[in-house]
């Protein structure tokens, strides 16, 4: 459910959705409530910022609290820190590598210098081989492996420069043997329950079968509902891309160590790439890292930020993400009204892009069944009956997420009877949760859950009298299993 705007219809409301990171800036209830207010639709929590997981737990139950208290609506995104590879530590405050010199890594018990560091990860020197490049801080340092030995490599420095402690360490051409789901994701994990989190976000995915290893550890303990978001940010994750988002809830092109393992200038083609496998897949998409980076320390984003955030929304993302901006920055509330005004800007665009088009866009999904023709033909209906809205009617989000994968110039408002399938369609570009305060079993008549679900957007300024809207619903009520039934109805 949705707050709409007095000053502003339906029709001008933000289409592609934020989420915004929680850290030290934001972790309080004033600015928890002033972000949701602004248009946050999901809150992130970063795992590789915790130590505890019952800290973690605590942090989530409190900002739920905040949340509610608010009288707004937000789903939670946890986002599991996976093998982050590091170097050790060093006896100075950091070395100067030079270009050409040689340099070693290893996996004993070191302390780092000009010559040597230590790697975190025990089966480095297993998985490497002679030729590959290693990536340290970002990419700010390349080393070219030159030879094996039985606990070290030696490396010639192909880019150099000042490396520090606990540096971030990539392996773009590295084929990792340690598994995507950590020690550490296990026991944050483990310390939900069901309903705790909308999404729960896996870093460092370089196979569907780190997906469905996920998966399967959820349905050990028990956690049902959560869905699962596949962060692309490997070469290996790339290569492996259809088989990913088949085995996904969602994806999130995470372009800082995806920059680094492809090459900074790769990643545009391939942000697109996997938007357009995502929407031709049904799976919602999420465009991450540093798109309004400037706001750390800056009220205002720069000209070449605010290109970044309206071209991923071109491309059809179902929403942008905030990391450090949000967490660490000077105003984070300010953070998402400039979000939003760009966001709300560029979808205002691209619906007057798509009705000016003489061209007859179709949408081919990579599947077809009756639910995708149902949307299709409800798009197509709206546009000649010229709608205010599509209702989407749905028991588990599937048909909302069909719906929004379409692209319509119309809002979708999608009535359900489950607060957190409610929750986790705040992610669907285009669509607007709405939380009836019946429950599907307690409507007998597909008439009367049209008029509760009229009356409550009406409550909130959704839709008004007059207005035309054609509506979606599977018969019998509240049943998963598609809908087959289109009505047009003037409110």
């Amino acid at each position: 459910m949705m707050a709409a705007q007095p000053t502003m219809s339906i029709s001008d409301l933000k289409r592609t959705k934020i989420i915004a990171t929680l850290g030290p800036a934001s972790l309080d209830q004033k600015n928890v409530s002033s972000m949701v207010k602004a248009g946050v639709d999901l809150f992130r929590f970063n795992a590789s910022h915790y130590t505890d997981p019952e800290k973690l737990k605590t942090d989530i139950l409190q900002v739920r609290r905040w949340i509610k208290q608010s009288k707004q609506h937000a789903a939670l995104l946890l986002d599991l820190q996976g093998p982050k590879i590091r170097v050790g530590k060093f006896g100075k405050k950091h070395v100067i590598l030079e270009v050409g010199q040689l340099f070693t890594l290893t996996t004993k018990s070191v302390m780092g210098d000009e010559h040597h560091v230590r790697v975190s990860y025990s089966d480095f020197v297993k998985d490497v081989a002679v030729g590959e490049f290693v990536f340290i801080d970002d990419g700010k340092i390349q080393l070219l492996i030159q030879e094996k030995k039985t606990d070290h490599v030696v490396c010639k420095v192909t880019r150099g420069g000042k490396l520090s402690n606990f540096k971030g360490l990539n392996l773009p051409t590295t084929r990792i043997s340690m598994s995507a789901l950590t020690k550490k994701d296990k026991q944050d994990i483990a310390i939900m329950q069901t309903g705790l989190v909308e999404y729960v976000a896996m870093s460092f995915v370089s196979t569907s079968e780190d997906v469905t290893q996920l998966r399967t550890y959820l349905q050990q303990l028990g956690i049902k509902g959560t869905k699962i978001a596949a962060k692309i940010e490997r070469q290996m994750a790339v290569d492996n891309l259809v088989p990913i988002v088949d085995a996904s809830d969602a994806v999130m092109v995470a372009r800082g160590d995806l920059g680094v393992e492809i090459g900074v200038e790769q990643v545009p083609k391939i942000q697109k790439m996997i938007i357009r496998e995502c929407n031709k897949r049904i799976k919602p998409v999420i465009v991450a890292t540093q798109m309004l980076e400037s706001m750390i320390s800056s009220e205002t984003a720069t000209r070449a930020e605010v290109s970044d955030v309206a071209n991923a929304v071109y491309d059809h993302c179902d929403a942008v993400m905030l990391s450090a901006e949000t967490a660490m920055g000077i105003n984070p509330p300010n953070v998402i009204t400039v979000m939003r005004d760009i966001c709300e800007a560029s979808d205002r665009h691209l619906n007057e892009i798509k009705k000016e088009n003489a061209v007859i866009y179709k949408h081919i999904f990579s599947v077809a069944n009756r639910a995708t023709s149902f949307c299709k033909a409800a798009d197509q209906i709206a546009e000649e009956n010229n709608a205010k809205a599509i209702m989407v009617f749905t028991s588990s989000g599937t048909t909302a997420m069909i719906a929004s994968k379409l692209h319509s110039i119309f809002p979708i408002i999608a009535p359900t009877d489950d607060e957190f399938i409610c929750n986790q369609m705040r992610l669907f570009r285009g669509v607007i949760p709405l939380l009836l305060p019946k429950k599907f079993e307690d409507i007998h008549r597909w008439t009367e859950m049209i008029t509760v679900a009229v009356k409550q957007s009406e409550k909130i300024a959704l839709i008004q009298k007059g207005d035309t809207v054609v509506v979606t619903a599977g018969i019998p009520i509240g049943q998963s299993n598609g809908i087959n039934s289109i009505r047009i109805i003037t409110v």
